[in-house]
């Protein structure tokens, strides 16, 4: 039998004509008169009589044809996406004098029977400094500040850390010569039981470090004082951006302790603690990972001397290359000379050192040489002379959704550190997709062809976000505002809104699994910016998340089991009120969809099992607390995930 012809397209010529009649109102609503009578309803039958030609023509074109196309057009598959980590160090002892942690080194989840181990690389130096304090002041109001740095030094001496009846804003400040950022500070201190009325275990109390957006909470790892109550020490993990200030005449870099105002049900203080000594050291610190093994040094092979030519590496995918990452090709006195890498030879002239690598199969070209419509020869790149070695200075292979992996599973260290003890990463690794599929493919090449990487359109800015990164899962945009709409971006400013792939999204998200890292803004911003109008302004931001809490009590079948049943709701919950999966059409919440109690009842008289829904009840999650709702409203650039839900089964 003939081998059977790819479909391509299956509209006919009244489904193209009927889509762009139901078009009219939106992009000509003065248009009412839609009979066929209409002269320019005339016009739309003639352009989908011109269009049904050539979607049958196109359906014509055999698989092999339509990738050649695709190829020519320049759709080339996407690589992998590596997934991203921070790995936290901890040192053996407190150092004296200061640790680098280097860039490069290599870290690795256990391998088991079933699993290999993934490894990762840190991508940049990690320094730990000893932090050396210069001043310790007291304040209630961030104006008026009492220094108690001599007393620190003189035995038996002892101050107040807030006020004598502590007020929300009083504040310890603790001064320090260097940057530490990025470290783990631990603050030995020596405190009175004075504090009282508080609660230990959960004071009323924020540790926060000054950057350049002003002051940014520290992460608390351990209170060992319960509340600045007694002799203990408190760990921090510093964030990175630490930059100095001038407090009180005194520039440094500046830790705070700050009394907040205590939450429902959470005890206040009565008294100030009363501080005796601090000591300060660091335990090690915090730094980025990439899935990847680097390859160094890697020859390619040797030039035969003719345009065109092409090597392969021996380790592929290949990830992004970052600075030193390129081809060197030997020199006569075998030093070694390094090349550029470049989309395209279109612009290369005879003399340009340049190179492509196609980053899915690691396959690395020379230019080629052209025949011109004259007869003469033109070359596009150089071409490595006879007989020279070829070698990648440096690479790295990886990526994938394999490095998606869960929190405290890196664990191993493969390159030795002096100095370090353990490593660990506290939060799970995200970012990691596969290679992009054939069919994936073909589903992107029409809407390529239609931008010409040129963003004009919102749908253009969208499909661009998505193209500059595999790590993309949506993108939203949303224009300039008409005058009727006070909400949306100001004229001349396109917002692009960018949701996070993440390696099972039909379970629950976490908050931190929707936050876009800098890197991968920055990459989007650098792709959209070169394809962007020179006029627009793009702004980038995560989408205003709306989190749900469904509470609900069902009655379960006498033959049903309720925990089973329970597993079933809280399941289908998660996948409804999702941005990624979530919604009636299971791609993701839509962007501004607001969502109704009538829609949970819908959802779970689906599920087996149950006798009936006895109460369903929405809740929305503002700073840690539940607020009821009778429905959800949703902002235009807001989405529906899911908090952690109720389900009571009876």
């Amino acid at each position: 039998m003939p081998l059977p012809m790819p479909n391509l397209d299956d509209r006919r010529f009244q489904d193209i004509v009927d889509e762009a009649k139901r078009m009219i109102p939106l992009y000509c609503p003065e248009w009412t008169d839609h009979n066929v009578s209409d002269p320019g309803v005339t016009l739309i039958e003639l352009f989908a009589w011109m269009v049904e030609m050539l979607i049958f023509r196109l359906n014509r074109v055999p698989e092999k044809s339509l990738i050649t196309f695709m190829e020519l057009m320049g759709v080339h598959l996407q690589p992998p996406a590596p997934a991203r980590v921070d790995l936290t160090f901890w040192l053996s002892a407190p150092p004296g004098e200061p640790v680098i942690i280097p860039a490069g080194t290599a870290v690795a989840t256990a391998q088991t029977a079933t699993e290999p181990a993934v490894s990762f690389t840190t991508d940049t130096d990690l320094l730990i400094h000893p932090p050396k304090l210069l001043a310790c002041y007291t304040s209630p109001n961030e104006r008026v500040f009492d220094d108690q740095t001599w007393k620190l030094d003189v035995e038996n001496e002892t101050f107040l850390a807030f006020s004598p009846k502590p007020r929300p804003g009083d504040a310890l400040y603790l001064g320090y010569e260097k940057d530490f950022s990025g470290n783990i500070l631990a603050l030995e201190i020596d405190c009175s039981v004075e504090g009282i009325g508080v609660d230990p275990t959960n004071p009323p109390l924020s540790w926060e470090v000054w950057c350049v957006d002003g002051w940014v909470e520290a992460e608390l790892d351990r209170d060992g004082t319960g509340g600045l109550n007694k002799r203990g020490q408190v760990v921090l993990y510093v964030p990175n951006g630490l930059t100095p200030r001038e407090i009180n005449g005194k520039t440094a870099y500046w830790v705070r302790c700050q009394y907040i105002t205590p939450e429902v049900q959470q005890s206040a203080y009565t008294a100030s603690p009363v501080i005796q000594t601090i000591q300060s050291s660091t335990l090690g610190g915090t730094v980025n990972a990439t899935h990847c093994t680097p390859i160094v040094e890697a020859i390619v092979g040797r030039s035969d001397g003719a345009p065109g030519q092409r090597f392969r590496l021996d380790y592929a995918p290949v990830l992004p290359r970052q600075a030193g990452e390129r081809i060197e090709v030997q020199r006569e006195d075998e030093s070694w000379e390094p090349w550029t890498e470049v989309e395209n030879f279109g612009k290369s002239r005879p003399e340009d050192k340049h190179y492509q690598l196609d980053s899915v199969s690691g396959e690395i070209s020379f230019g080629p040489a052209i025949r011109e419509p004259d007869g003469t020869t033109k070359q596009y790149g150089a071409i490595p002379p006879r007989g020279r070695l070829i070698r990648f200075s440096r690479y790295r292979t990886g990526g994938g959704s394999l490095g998606n992996v869960g929190a405290g599973t890196i664990r191993m260290l493969q390159s030795t550190v002096s100095y370090v003890d353990r490593v660990v990463n506290r939060r799970p690794a995200t970012g990691g997709r596969d290679a992009e599929t054939l069919e994936r493919a073909k589903l992107r090449a029409p809407q390529m062809l239609r931008t010409m990487f040129r963003a004009v359109t919102a749908e253009d800015y969208e499909y661009l976000a998505m193209e500059a990164s595999p790590s993309i899962a949506r993108a939203r945009c949303l224009q300039p505002r008409a005058a009727d709409d006070p909400d949306a971006p100001s004229p001349g400013t396109v917002q692009l809104l960018l949701v996070p792939s993440i390696s099972n999204p039909e379970g629950r998200i976490e908050i931190d699994q929707l936050r876009l890292a800098p890197r991968l803004v920055e990459d989007v911003r650098r792709y959209i910016d070169h394809r962007r109008l020179l006029t627009t302004i793009v702004t980038i931001s995560e989408p205003e998340y709306r989190w749900v809490s469904v509470e609900a009590r069902l009655k379960a079948r006498m033959d049903a089991d309720p925990e089973s049943v329970r597993r079933e709701v809280a399941g289908r919950l998660y996948r409804f009120l999702n941005p990624l999966v979530g919604g009636a059409q299971g791609t993701g919440w839509p962007f501004g969809r607001s969502l109704y109690t009538a829609e949970i009842y819908a959802l779970l008289q689906g599920v087996a099992g149950i006798e009936y829904i006895e109460q369903v009840s929405l809740n929305l999650l503002v700073d840690g607390k539940l607020s009821p709702q009778q429905h959800i409203s949703v902002p235009p650039n807001g989405l529906i995930a899911s908090a952690e839900h109720q389900i009571i089964v009876i």
